[in-house]
C-alpha cells in the first residue's frame, strides 16, 4: 500500500491493525503498521504496536553470535544509509530503513535511540520519548538514554520525570557533573515554581 492513505481508511487499518495484534497474529499485525508507517511516518500509536508486535514476535529467543554479528553489521550500515537519507530531508525513508534493524533485533537499543534522534530534531517530542522510554524498558542503566530522557521532560516542563531519570542516572554514575548541574537546575526551577504559586 504505497502512497498516502486517507483519514478514514488509516483508522481503518489501525483498527485491523489493533485486533490482529489482540489476537496475537503478529505478523499480520507488523504488516498492517508497517504499511501505516510507510504512508505516515509520525503515526505515534502505529509505531508503538508495530515494535510491540516484534518484540511479542520474537518473544525470549537467544540470538546467537552470527545472528549479533549481523544485526550489529545491518545496524552500522542502515544508520549510515538512515542520516544520508535524512540529510537529503527524506526522515520517511530514514525511519524505514531504521524500522528494518529493528524487525531483525526489536532489543536494539542503538536503533531506538536513533530513531528517537531523528524524531527530537523533527520537534516530534512525543515521537523521541516513546522511543527512549522503550529503550530504557530494555536497558534500564543506560546513562544516555536516561540523560536524554531528563532533558526532553525538562523542555517538556514535566519535572518530575526529568527529576527521576536523572536521580536514576546518577545513582548509576554518582559523579556525572552534567547530571550533577541539570539536577541543581531543576531545583532551581521548583522553587521559582513554587514563589510563583504563593
Amino acid at each position: 500500500m504505497a502512497g498516502e492513505i486517507n483519514q478514514q481508511d488509516l483508522k481503518e487499518f489501525y483498527d485491523k491493525g489493533i485486533l490482529a495484534f489482540e489476537k496475537k497474529n503478529y505478523d499480520y499485525a507488523i504488516e498492517i503498521f508497517s504499511q501505516i508507517l510507510s504512508s505516515k511516518y509520525d503515526h505515534l500509536e502505529a509505531r508503538h504496536y508495530l515494535h510491540l508486535s516484534l518484540k511479542n514476535k520474537a518473544g525470549s529467543v537467544t540470538q546467537s553470535f552470527i545472528t549479533n554479528t549481523l544485526n550489529s553489521i545491518n545496524r552500522f550500515l542502515g544508520t549510515l544509509s538512515a542520516e544520508a537519507l535524512v540529510k537529503k530531508g527524506n526522515v520517511s525513508e530514514a525511519l524505514e530503513r531504521l524500522e528494518k534493524i529493528i524487525a531483525g533485533n526489536p532489543g536494539d537499543i542503538h536503533t531506538l535511540k536513533k530513531i528517537a534522534e531523528i524524531f527530537y530534531k523533527k520537534d516530534l517530542i512525543p515521537h523521541a520519548v516513546q522511543n527512549l522510554e522503550e529503550a530504557k524498558s530494555i536497558a534500564p542503566k543506560d546513562i544516555s538514554v536516561l540523560k536524554k530522557l531528563g532533558e526532553i521532560y525538562l523542555r517538556k516542563e514535566d519535572y518530575k520525570n526529568a527529576k527521576s531519570n536523572y536521580e536514576t542516572a546518577l545513582k548509576i554514575n554518582p559523579g556525572d557533573t552534567e547530571v550533577l548541574r541539570s539536577l541543581k537546575n531543576l531545583d532551581a526551577l521548583g522553587t521559582i515554581q513554587r514563589e510563583f504559586e504563593n
